[in-house]
Parts: structure tokens; sequence; C-alpha cells
């Protein structure tokens, strides 16, 4: 009886080709957080592989580097297989075949180094060479401005984001985009590259890590390599930096990037940088590199709001084929306010859970399966009068004179700004919004519309929205 459930379980719940392509990213995560791999390096490795196949349990990976292919078969191959079956609940065995013209070493590393560097490199044999992940460009290829979902609270960094894309170093010069983690920030920035790269191939674009660089420059200092990190980061194109915050503090980072940002700007090369706060709010960051990262346009994004989560859940699911209906869909976008990544994550683990144990989702499927990305906890209840009560902290204005019929500029502006916050924290209504003021749904809208406009167009209202904000909700 046994063996044959085991059968009738491989038999219907094998997963689709493109299934496996969201557990090799689930994989190659794993590697970073479970085997402490830098993502620079899982990059270098993993990130041009291609799976052009999976029939009888067996992942077929592709690659054009007869090198990559020798260095990932001793020593990756079995730990993708033991990943793949964990995640998959069954034995899984890959293989890599080489698709391409033989290369070398040498040739894998020529085409991040310098000419000085390059000559070096020939003379070594194969054994002798070791690839520099800090020539690897670690942007990521699926990241394109067509996959990013625009709504209310990321609509203006996208349009920065396209303006540079399309225009490097022309209008927004530094692009400065900010916001808390799994917003957006990392693939619109990708974005940026993939569209360069497909429209102005010529153009050299780095994109590294704050921390990256930092580490880079203490290797360039200790092998006294100084000339060929200065030619990198000073002789591109576009430089892109995310999360540039944690230069912060390093006296000898801010340095180097002091001198590397102004060579970029007089030679009017196009400088991106992302972090998550404004440049104001990062601490012991020189006042001289805040001065120069305001120089150009600050974008910030914002959490999503209800109609964007929703908007990326069923994006989502329509990519990894599952069907949710509108009550899972609801109570994942209900409870998942905050991140963007933690959104598609519990997607995908909904998707693995189905086809391996083959339950269909259902609301309760739904709440045992992301309990852990819940917290065991109920959503926070944001009361309107901790709205209130925030905004009359931070502006002095009374409950009763916000709700009432007073129109003075600061009356008025306070109750704009309870509006927005009541709709943007709760979600609640239009027309139970209108109720609590005793005004009707298009004044409603009117005082939203003027906050929302405000917060985009004023970086001091903005952080003054996000201050409150933070005082209402705790996060």
């Amino acid at each position: 009886m046994r063996e044959i459930f085991k059968k009738t379980e491989v038999k219907r719940y094998m997963p689709y080709l493109n299934e496996i392509y969201d557990i090799w990213e689930m994989v190659k995560r794993s590697f970073n957080d479970n085997e402490k791999m830098p993502e620079s390096v899982t990059e270098l490795w993993f990130g041009e592989l291609e799976i052009i196949s999976f029939e009888n349990c067996e992942i077929v990976f592709s690659t054009n580097s007869d090198f990559k292919q020798k260095i990932i078969k001793e020593n990756y191959l079995s730990k993708i297989d033991e990943k793949f079956s964990g995640f998959l609940g069954f034995d899984v065995k890959s293989s890599i075949v080489f698709n391409g013209t033989p290369t070398d070493a040498q040739q894998i590393t020529k085409q991040f180094m310098g000419k000085s560097q390059q000559k070096k490199a020939e003379e070594k044999t194969e054994s002798e060479i070791k690839i520099d992940p800090q020539f690897y460009n670690n942007y990521n290829f699926e990241y394109t401005f067509d996959s990013f979902i625009v709504g209310n609270s990321n609509k203006f960094a996208h349009a920065a984001c396209l303006a540079v894309a399309e225009r490097p170093a022309r209008d927004y010069n530094p692009l400065f985009i900010y916001g808390p983690s799994g917003l957006g920030k990392t693939h619109l920035m990708s974005a940026v590259v993939n569209e360069i790269k497909r429209k102005k191939a010529d153009l050299k674009v780095v994109y590294i890590k704050g921390e990256d660089f930092t580490n880079q420059l203490i290797e360039s200092l200790a092998k006294q390599e100084m000339h060929i990190f200065r030619e990198k980061y000073r002789n591109c194109d576009i430089l892109l930096i995310d999360d540039i915050q944690f230069i912060a503090g390093k006296n000898s980072t801010q340095e180097e990037f002091f001198h590397t940002f102004n060579a970029l700007y007089e030679d009017h090369k196009q400088i991106i940088l992302s972090s998550d706060r404004p440049p104001k709010d990062i601490q012991t960051l020189e006042e001289r590199l805040k001065t120069r990262f305001e120089w150009g346009l600050i974008a910030d994004i914002q959490p999503p709001d209800l109609e964007l989560r929703i908007a990326i859940i069923k994006k989502k699911a329509e990519q990894i084929s599952i069907e949710l209906s509108d009550e899972v869909l609801n109570f994942i976008a209900e409870n998942l306010r905050s991140n963007i990544r933690q959104i598609e994550g519990a997607v995908k683990k909904l998707r693995a859970l189905s086809f391996i144990n083959g339950n269909q989702i259902t609301i309760e499927v739904a709440k045992g399966c992301l309990s852990e990305l819940l917290g065991g906890a109920e959503p926070v209840n944001v009361t309107v009068d901790k709205i209130f009560t925030a905004v009359y902290k931070k502006y002095g204005i009374k409950k009763e004179d916000v709700i009432g019929q007073k129109r003075n500029k600061e009356i008025a502006n306070a109750r704009h700004i309870c509006i927005y916050l009541i709709r943007t924290i709760t979600e609640m209504s239009y027309p139970n919004i209108g109720k609590i003021f005793n005004r009707d749904h298009t004044t409603i809208l009117a005082s939203i519309d003027k906050i929302q406009k405000k917060v985009y167009m004023d970086p001091v209202f903005n952080i003054e929205m996000m201050e409150v904000t933070k005082e209402v909700t705790g996060v």
C-alpha cells in the first residue's frame, strides 16, 4: 500500500519546468543564506546557468563556459542536487552541459579586467587563475521594467529610473532611491542595467553593493592594486551602488568614494545610489557626501498599498502557474503589508506546498502555511484614533477640530493628512472615511490626492509622513 502511494505521488505532483525555474532561485538563495556564500560569488558561478530540461527527476543545466562547467561539476553539483531534493521532497539528479565556444579561465577573467591585468592573466595556467567576483556585475537579468509592477507607492522612482535608463547623465544625476528593504529598489536598479545593456550595449556599467565596494577597497589596498580598483570604478559610464548606507562610518571608503563620485560626475557619467533612508538620515555619513547625494533627484519607494499588493500576488501566481481564490489572495494582501519580497515568497511557498503535497490552496491551508511569515500573530490593528493622536502630537491640531468644519490653513492641512493616513494605513473604504469626517466621497478623494502629490513633490513633507506613519504603526 505504501509503495502504491509513493508511485502515485511522483506521477501526480511532478513540477512543471517553470516551477523548477522558481525553485532554482530558492536553491541559489539557500547557498547565500545557509552556506554563507556571498551573493557576488553565487552570481559568478550560477548567474548565467540555464535550465534547459527537466525530465524523469533530472535537471539539465547549460553553460557557455567549459571552465565553469568543470568547476561546478567538481564543487557544487552534488550540493545543488541535495537542495533541489529538499525543496521538492524527492530525489533529483542534475547535470551540466557545455554549450558554446571552448574558453578558459583567462578569457572569463579578461572580460572584467583592464588591459594591464589581461597580459598577466594570459601568462597563467588555468589552475593558477582565481576568478575575482569583484569583476562581476551582480545585477539580476530577470528584473526588468516590464516585470516591475507600478503603483502609487513606487511610480515616481520607476519613472525616474526609466528616464535615466533612456538618457544617462542627462536628467537626474545622481539618482538616489530610498525606502525600506524588499520594496523594489534592487529591481529598479537591475532594470536600469538591463535596459542600458539592451539599448546601449557599448556603455560600461558597474553595479555593486555598498558592502562589497568596501570589501573590494580593503582587498585592493592590501594587494597594492588600487590602480585596478580605480580603473574599474572611475572609468565606467554608469555606476550603480545598492545599499550605499553601508559605507557610512568607514573613513577610508568614504574618502575613496568621494573622489570616485567627483571623477564620474565631472566626466558626466551617471551615478545611481540606493539606501534604506534619505541621505540626511544616514548617520556617520560625511556631510560632503550627503550634499553630493542631494545634487540630483531623490526618489522614495513606500510600502505597497492594497491594490498594488493584490496586483503583485496575481502576477506572481500567474508566473508560477498557481490558482488562488479571491479569499486566499485577499488574505495574503491584507496580512503581508510591507515587503514585496515577502509577499512573493509567500506565493512561492504556497505553490511548493501545492505540488508536493497535492493540497488545494484553501484559506485554512494558506493560514497554516504562512503562519511563520505572519509570526503567529494577527495583523496590527491600527485604529483611527491612533492616527488622530499621532497627527495631534506632530501638528498640534485636536481631533474635534480635524473632524469639524473649521477651514483655516493649519486645520485643513491636518484634516487632509488624517484622511490620507487613514486610507493608506488602514485601507478603509472612501465612504467609511467620509462618514468619520462628515464629508462626501469626492472630498475624501481630493484630500488624498492633494497629500499624495505633496508626498511625491516635497521630500521634507514625505519624511514627515513617514515619521507619523511610524508613530502610528510602530514600523
